[in-house]
């Protein structure tokens, strides 16, 4: 039933979106180029991604659970500078070590999308070797976030020593948290290495890059790791724009510039974190694919123009960084926090004023999306505990993360939803709120008081919830 929503509508084409942002690199004394024209005309692409749409009606819909595809890709031990990592490639019988294309993989498990990028990826560059290292099962870690955010990135090291001494060139593309760690490799391997084979790396491309030492609990403030704004590479970072960094992601490139980072920054439009793992799988690995080959290719014109370099950097001393923590279940917080007010439209096109419409009240505020899972599992608890409180004392209210009216309607066609849901359509109000991660909860007193957040999926009528939302409503 979930996999439904995980799709958008057959019309809705993705609209990709490239924006520009540069810095020198440390030492450079290069001119960043006049930005006259720099927007992509992605018209070309969309049209030809529909009509193979039609095509690939009659292909089997990929779920994200799917790895059929991945499984059956080639799989060798490679050694790298005496480390002997595991990866998965592309037979590419045309390579002829001018250019490698390297996946640092996430935490989470690989599947059918990471495969047909890498797939599309080979049929445009057939002179290019295109590999793919699971980070964790490579290096025998956990597949658990926390733990990889704190990982020093000493496993790039002998990465890069590698294939820096086997390829012309290189183009490292990781996704998420593995930003940060593969980051700290970078400079370490950038402090030690000499400038002929730092010439090699051609970009660092990161996939809805998270940067932050924590998910907070949710209204809280967040801090980016330190290594962020001591990073000097040439980077191209892709957002979707329904993704959960989707309203911070400036905020990422300013450091990452302030480092000496020169940055192109593309959004996604109506695509969320993942990109190409959870909807429309093939539709979506077909234009991340085509993303990655246009950008390496503007960034390689882009370097040329301004003269950009990678240089020798100082080596960042990352043992005094600030440590990941996990931040869990429902937090009690200090009870002074006034609950901002929410004015938003809900789904029939009706101003919905929260605080005047719900004064006196306690209120249990949810944010969430449709294309989150944990967001659709915990959605009938919420409907049995409404059922079991004072509604003359109580309320839920549900705030949509830029959800389309129409993809609303769709899921509250399927899914009974027993509280109002109100639409934020560009972000504003899940900004306002500090909302990091999805879903993010917040429980208010009948004074307008925040008490408890959460920035997790609950069982709301679980005795220990209910518990807290009579508490509230007293």
């Amino acid at each position: 039933m979930f996999d439904f929503f995980c799709q958008r509508p057959a019309n809705n084409t993705p609209v990709l979106i490239f924006v520009l942002t540069a810095a020198f690199a440390c030492g450079s004394n290069a001119q960043q180029p006049e930005q006259d024209s720099l927007q992509e005309n992605f018209q070309q692409s969309a049209q030809k991604t529909a009509a193979d749409g039609v095509k690939e009606k009659e292909l089997k819909a990929y779920r994200y659970s799917d790895r059929d595809l991945w499984a059956s890709l080639p799989q060798t031990d490679y050694d790298f500078a005496g480390e002997a990592l595991t990866l998965r490639k592309i037979d590419q019988p045309e390579a002829d070590g001018s250019h490698l294309f390297l996946f640092i993989g996430e935490t989470a498990v690989p599947n059918n999308g990471d495969a047909l990028v890498m797939q599309h990826l080979a049929e445009k560059n057939p002179h290019s070797e295109i590999w793919f290292i699971d980070t964790p099962d490579a290096l025998f870690i956990e597949r658990e976030r926390t733990g990889m955010r704190n990982n020093a990135g000493d496993f790039m090291l002998p990465i890069m020593q590698q294939i820096t001494q086997t390829f012309a060139s290189i183009t490292l593309i990781t996704m998420d948290i593995v930003s940060v760690p593969v980051l700290r490799g970078l400079n370490q391997w950038q402090s030690q290495t000499d400038q002929a084979h730092l010439s090699k790396l051609s970009q660092l491309i990161l996939l809805y890059p998270s940067l932050y030492v924590n998910t907070p609990a949710a209204g809280r403030e967040r801090e980016l790791f330190p290594i962020v704004e001591r990073s000097a590479l040439p980077i191209s970072v892709f957002q979707p724009q329904l993704g959960a960094q989707a309203n911070y992601i400036d905020e990422s490139v300013i450091a990452l510039r302030r480092g000496g980072s020169f940055v192109q920054l593309e959004k996604i439009a109506d695509a969320t974190d993942g990109i190409y793992k959870f909807q429309d799988i093939r539709a979506m690995a077909k234009i991340c694919s085509d993303m990655i080959d246009r950008s390496e290719k503007k960034m390689r014109q882009l370097r040329q123009t301004i003269n950009y370099q990678v240089l020798p950097v100082a080596r960042f001393d990352a043992s005094d960084s600030p440590k990941s923590e996990i931040v869990s279940g429902l937090i009690k917080l200090d009870g002074t926090a006034q609950m901002p007010d929410i004015k938003l439209h809900d789904l029939q096109g009706n101003a919905i004023d929260v605080l005047a419409e719900h004064a006196g009240k306690a209120l249990l505020i949810n944010f969430w999306a449709t294309w989150c899972p944990h967001c659709v599992e915990e959605i009938p608890s919420m409907n049995r505990a409404l059922a079991q409180l004072d509604q003359d004392r109580f309320a839920m209210i549900s705030i949509s993360y830029k959800d389309t009216a129409e993809i609303m309607r769709q899921f509250t066609r399927e899914i009974q939803v027993d509280f109002p849901i109100l639409m934020d359509y560009e972000g504003r109000v899940s900004a306002q709120w500090k909302v990091f991660a999805f879903p993010s909860s917040f429980l208010v007193d009948r004074h307008g008081v925040i008490r408890y957040s959460i920035n997790a999926g609950a069982i709301w009528d679980s005795p220990d919830m209910l518990e807290k939302l009579r508490e509230i409503s007293q």
